[in-house]
């Protein structure tokens, strides 16, 4: 085989495993793998906490979907620049260095990691989850 084939085969299996690969299986499986490559790191591999907190609270803090998302996409220096030193419904004070996903994930992965979040660590009824961050149920 070329060796130009090879690189290219390389290069699309290292794209597959970096966030890429989210176009099958069901959305909260998309979004489990997400999570898995992009948050598990901070938050823990089940959502217990690590170095960000755990997710076990995420609905009580996020009660609405689309503020969740803007918090995973803006991160918590963005989001103290556009919302303040507070974050969700608790207030929770803006602590540590959670980045901003919004230029390494699309739109539809930060949405699937959310409602992964929502249901999986939160408690949300996964039809609710996924309608309430606008993704399309299977």
């Amino acid at each position: 085989m070329p060796r130009s084939v090879l690189i290219a085969v390389a290069c699309a299996v290292l794209l597959m495993g970096c966030g890429g690969g989210t176009t099958s299986g069901s959305p909260l499986a998309q979004g489990r793998d997400v999570y898995g490559a992009r948050c598990s790191a901070c938050h823990g591999s089940r959502g217990e906490g690590g170095t960000g907190p755990s997710l076990s609270e995420v609905t009580s803090t996020f009660p609405s979907c689309s503020d969740h998302i803007e918090w995973v996409a803006l991160g918590s220096d963005r989001w103290k620049d556009v919302h303040g030193d507070t974050r969700g419904a608790t207030a929770t004070p803006v602590e540590g260095g959670m980045p901003s996903h919004e230029s390494i994930l699309s739109a539809d992965e930060i949405a699937l990691v959310a409602a992964f979040e929502r249901v999986t660590y939160g408690g949300e009824v996964e039809d609710v989850a996924l309608d309430a961050c606008g993704v399309a149920a299977p």
